[in-house]
C-alpha cells in the first residue's frame, strides 16, 4: 500500500515522564520514519509509513506507555509525504506561550530501580532514593513549572558526573529524571531517638554501609516494639510492628485512636495475600504505580494482632512505594503505617514539624533531607465484590491528574473548595478539572492553614486566577466561610453555592463524561445541608431533564424525614438515631438494645425532646438509617470514630450468605419492621436482611423515577456507596430491572469527590 504521513498530537501528562524516548523505542519496532517532540501542552509526532503500519505503531505506543504518562486527549491529521526522510528521531522541545505543563503524580519505585537496589554490583545498591524517569517523587517536590530540577526541592543536590551522564542521555531511563541522585550527590537518611538533637543532617561523606546501618537499626527498633516516625514521599508515617501487640496498643493510645483501623504495609503481594482476600484486579491495583492502600476482607491466614483492626473483618494493606520503605520491610515483617499527624490535624511533612508535633507519639524518627514541598496522603481503594476497586481517597499516585470536563474548554476558571470532611478542592481550567490531593477534615485551624497553602500552590502552578468560586450550601462549613472571605476580597469573582448532594451527583456524571440527561442519581450519605434547611442524605435526584438546562436538578424523592436529637451527638450515639426514627415512623423499640442499653436519664431527655421538638433536627439521611439499625441490633450503641456503627453492621451482614425470602419490602418502615419482628434470628442474618431490604426499596424508588423521567441511565453516589453489601445489592437490583448504573471509579463517592462536582456546577451555572 502507498505510504502516508500523519501528525499525532497527544495531550496529558507527557513531560518529564520518558515519553519521547518511549516513542522512539516503539518507532524502532515498526517500519516508520519521522520524529517526535513535546511542548508545554502535548507530545507531537510525525510518522510516515503504510496506513496499517501507522495504526499498529500508535496502538503499540498507547498500550505500553511509561508508568507516569497519562494521555487524556489525542488528535491526528494527514500531512504531505517527505520522500527523502530516513529514520526516526527525537527533536528538541518547543514552548507555547501561556500554556502550563501538567504535573505528573508521585508514583512507586519501579521494578528496574528495585533491581538496581538489589544488585551488589550496582552503584545504587541499597540506595534509599533510587529513582528514574518512570518512578519516584513528582508533585511532592515541584515548587514551580516548568518541571526542571531548579524548580524542585532537589535543586540543593548538585548532580555528580555519573548522574549527569545518565540525565543527559535520551536513551537512558534516567533521561531528564529531575530527582536523579546517588550516594555521591543525593539525599541521605539518619535515625534519632525522641528528644535527641535531630534537626541537623549528617555532615561529610556518608557511605553505603553507613546508610545500610541506619536501615538495620530502624528495623531492629521496630521489631523491639518501638514506634517510628518515618519520613516518606509526601509526609510522615507512624510505624509499628503489626504483630507486636504492645506496640500497636501503645500507638493506638498515643494517637488517641481508640477504634479506627490501621493500614498495614507488607513487603510484597504474597505477604498481602496472606492478610487479605484479593482478586487479580485488586492485586493489580495494590501493585500499580499509585500503590494505594487497598481495603479488603481478611484472609483465613490473617495473623496480625487484634488492635490493628478491632472488631472488623476488613484490613487495609499496602506495598512499599519508596526505596526507603522497600529497604525497611524485610521478608515476614508487617508494619502499621498510619498518617503521621495528631488527631484531626494535617499530615506532618517537614523534619522540624514532625520532631515537634510527633514528639509525644514516636519513640524514634527516621529522617531524610529531601524536602517535601507539597504534602500528600496515601490513596485508598476499596475492594468490591465484583473484583474491582473503588476509590475512597484519591491522593498520592493520582492527584493532581486532571479529569476532563464534559462541557469542554469554554467557561470561566472555577475554584471549587469542597466540603468539610475528607476535603479536596479542585481547579477547573480549560476543559480539565484538577482535583487536589486529600486535605482532610477542616475542623482544626491547622487543617484550614494547610488547605489555604495548598490552594495557593495549585492556583500558582497553573497561573490561573479563579473567576468563579464554588462551595457547599452549609453555612457552618469552614470551606464555605473561606469562599465567602475570598469573594469579599475579590470583587470580580462570583460565588456559586452548590447543594451537597447535587455536587455528589455531578461528580459522578463528570467522571463518566456525561453532559446531558436526564439521569437519575441516588445520592446517599450521612449529612448534607438541604435547600429547605433540613439535613439531607437519602436523595433521588433527576438531573438535566429533557428540554431544560444541564444545570437543572430536581429532588424527586427522599427518605421520609425523622428527628435527630443533639446533632453531632446523635451521630456518636446511634441509639439516639433509633429513638428519633421510631418516634417519626411509629416503631416500637421498647425491648431493643437501642432502648435497654441507653442511659436512663439521657433516654428520658431524648424522648422529651422528640415530643417537644426542642433541639431536634429533621433528616432524610440513609447513613443514619444504618446507625439506627446497628443500635437496634445491639451491634453499636456508641461510636468512637466516623461510620463505626455502619461498618460494624456491614461486617456482621458480610459474615453470612445472602438470603432472600418472601416479598420485597414496599417501604423503609417495612424494612425496619422486619428487623424488629424476627428477634429469634441471629444478628448477622438480620443485619444482612436489613441491607438487602433497604437496597430493594431504594432500587424501586430510583427505577420509578427513572421510568417517569424517560431514562435508562441511573447512578449511585455518596458515602453510603462504600458499604459493599448494600451498594452491590442496590446496583444488582437496578441492573436486573434493565437500567445502566453509573458508579465511581475515578473520584471517591464520599466527600472527597465533592469538589469535582462543585467545579462542574460552577462551570454549568455560568453557562446557564
Amino acid at each position: 500500500m502507498p505510504e502516508v504521513r500523519r501528525e499525532y498530537l497527544l495531550r496529558g501528562v507527557v513531560q518529564g515522564v520518558g515519553f519521547r524516548p518511549h516513542v522512539a523505542t516503539v518507532a524502532a519496532l515498526h517500519p516508520v520514519t519521522g520524529f517526535c517532540g513535546n511542548d508545554d501542552l502535548q507530545v507531537f509526532i510525525e510518522a510516515q509509513g503504510e496506513p496499517g503500519v501507522l495504526d499498529a505503531f500508535l496502538d503499540d505506543l498507547l498500550a505500553t506507555l511509561p508508568p507516569l504518562a497519562r494521555v487524556i486527549g489525542r488528535s491526528s491529521r494527514e500531512l504531505p509525504l517527505l520522500p527523502e526522510e530516513t529514520g526516526f528521531r527525537i527533536v528538541p522541545s518547543r514552548h507555547l506561550s501561556g500554556v502550563r505543563t501538567l504535573i505528573p503524580p508521585d508514583v512507586a519505585t519501579c521494578a528496574d530501580c528495585l533491581a538496581d537496589m538489589a544488585d551488589p554490583g550496582n552503584r545504587r545498591f541499597g540506595y534509599a532514593f533510587t529513582t528514574c524517569t518512570n518512578c519516584g517523587p513528582r508533585l511532592t517536590i515541584i515548587e514551580d513549572l516548568p518541571y526542571d530540577r531548579p524548580a524542585t526541592t532537589m535543586r540543593v543536590f548538585g548532580m555528580c558526573s555519573a548522574c549527569q551522564r545518565e540525565y543527559s542521555d535520551p536513551y537512558d531511563r534516567r533521561y531528564h529524571a529531575q530527582p536523579i541522585s546517588c550516594y555521591d550527590c543525593g539525599p541521605r537518611i539518619w535515625l534519632t531517638r525522641n528528644g535527641e538533637d535531630a534537626a541537623t543532617r549528617p555532615t561529610g561523606e556518608v557511605t553505603a554501609a553507613e546508610q545500610a546501618a541506619v536501615i538495620d537499626e530502624a528495623r531492629a527498633r521496630l521489631q523491639a516494639g518501638e514506634m517510628l516516625a518515618v519520613k516518606g514521599l509526601g509526609g510522615f508515617h507512624l510505624m509499628a510492628d503489626a504483630r507486636h501487640g504492645e506496640a500497636v496498643a501503645r500507638l493506638r493510645e498515643r494517637k488517641r485512636r481508640s477504634g479506627n483501623p490501621f493500614a498495614v504495609m507488607v513487603p510484597d503481594l504474597e505477604a498481602a495475600a496472606e492478610l487479605a482476600d484479593l482478586s487479580s484486579a485488586q492485586k493489580d491495583a495494590l501493585s500499580s504505580p499509585a500503590r494505594p492502600i487497598v481495603i479488603a476482607p481478611m484472609a483465613s491466614t490473617y495473623n496480625l494482632v487484634d488492635a490493628v483492626a478491632p472488631g472488623l473483618s476488613d484490613v487495609g494493606v499496602m506495598l512499599p512505594y519508596t526505596p526507603l520503605h522497600a529497604l525497611l520491610l524485610s521478608p515476614g515483617l508487617a508494619l502499621v503505617a498510619t498518617s503521621g499527624n495528631l488527631s484531626e490535624e494535617p499530615l506532618c511533612y517537614t523534619n522540624d514539624d514532625a520532631l515537634d508535633r510527633l514528639a509525644g507519639l514516636a519513640d524514634s524518627f527516621l529522617l531524610h533531607d529531601r524536602d517535601i514541598h507539597v504534602p500528600v496522603e496515601d490513596s485508598v481503594m476499596l475492594a468490591m465484590p465484583d473484583g474491582e476497586a473503588m476509590p475512597v481517597r484519591r491522593s498520592r499516585g493520582h492527584a493532581p491528574l486532571p479529569v476532563l470536563l464534559p462541557s469542554g474548554a469554554d467557561g470561566p476558571v472555577v475554584l471549587a473548595v469542597g466540603g468539610e470532611l475528607k476535603n479536596t478542592f479542585a481547579l477547573a481550567s480549560g476543559d480539565m478539572a484538577f482535583v487536589s490531593a486529600h486535605v482532610g477534615d477542616m475542623g482544626s485551624l491547622a487543617s484550614q492553614w494547610a488547605f489555604e497553602a495548598s490552594v495557593r500552590q495549585l492556583v500558582g502552578i497553573h497561573r490561573r486566577e479563579p473567576e468563579v468560586v464554588a462551595c457547599d450550601l452549609h453555612p457552618g462549613y469552614a470551606t464555605t466561610a473561606w469562599a465567602e472571605r475570598y469573594i469579599e476580597s475579590h470583587s470580580d469573582v462570583r460565588l456559586v453555592p452548590v447543594q451537597h448532594h447535587v455536587a455528589h451527583a455531578l461528580s459522578l456524571l463528570a467522571e463518566h463524561g456525561i453532559a446531558d440527561g436526564p439521569v437519575v442519581v441516588a445520592a446517599l450519605d450521612g449529612t448534607g445541608y438541604g435547600t429547605d434547611g433540613t439535613i439531607w442524605g437519602g436523595e433521588v435526584l433527576v438531573l438535566a431533564e429533557q428540554g431544560r438546562s444541564p444545570w437543572s436538578w430536581r429532588r424527586a424523592w427522599h427518605v421520609p424525614t425523622f428527628g435527630l436529637v443533639g446533632g453531632d451527638r446523635a451521630v456518636r450515639q446511634p441509639w439516639r438515631v433509633a429513638q428519633g426514627l421510631a418516634s417519626a415512623w411509629g416503631l416500637d423499640i421498647t425491648d431493643t438494645p437501642a432502648t435497654l442499653g441507653a442511659p436512663v436519664a439521657e433516654l428520658r431527655l431524648v424522648r422529651s425532646q422528640l415530643a417537644s421538638g426542642h433541639g431536634v433536627v429533621a433528616t432524610s439521611s440513609v447513613g443514619r438509617l444504618f446507625d439506627a439499625a446497628s443500635a437496634l441490633l445491639g451491634v453499636c450503641l456508641e461510636t468512637s470514630y466516623e461510620a463505626q456503627a455502619a461498618m460494624l453492621l456491614e461486617g456482621a451482614a458480610a459474615s453470612v450468605d445472602a438470603v432472600r425470602t418472601g416479598a420485597e419490602p414496599a417501604t423503609l418502615r417495612d424494612v425496619f419492621g422486619e428487623l424488629l419482628a424476627h428477634v429469634e434470628r441471629p444478628v448477622p442474618e438480620r443485619a444482612l436482611r436489613f441491607h438487602l431490604g433497604l437496597a430493594d426499596v431504594l432500587a424501586a424508588r430510583v427505577a420509578a423515577e427513572a421510568t417517569a423521567a424517560g431514562t435508562h441511565l441511573v447512578g449511585l453516589t455518596g458515602g453510603v456507596s462504600v458499604n459493599r453489601v448494600f451498594s452491590t445489592a442496590l446496583v444488582a437490583s437496578l441492573r436486573e430491572r434493565g437500567f445502566d448504573v453509573l458508579t465511581h471509579r475515578v473520584v471517591p463517592p464520599t466527600d472527597g469527590g465533592l469538589s469535582l462536582g462543585q467545579a462542574w456546577a460552577g462551570r454549568l451555572a455560568d453557562a446557564g
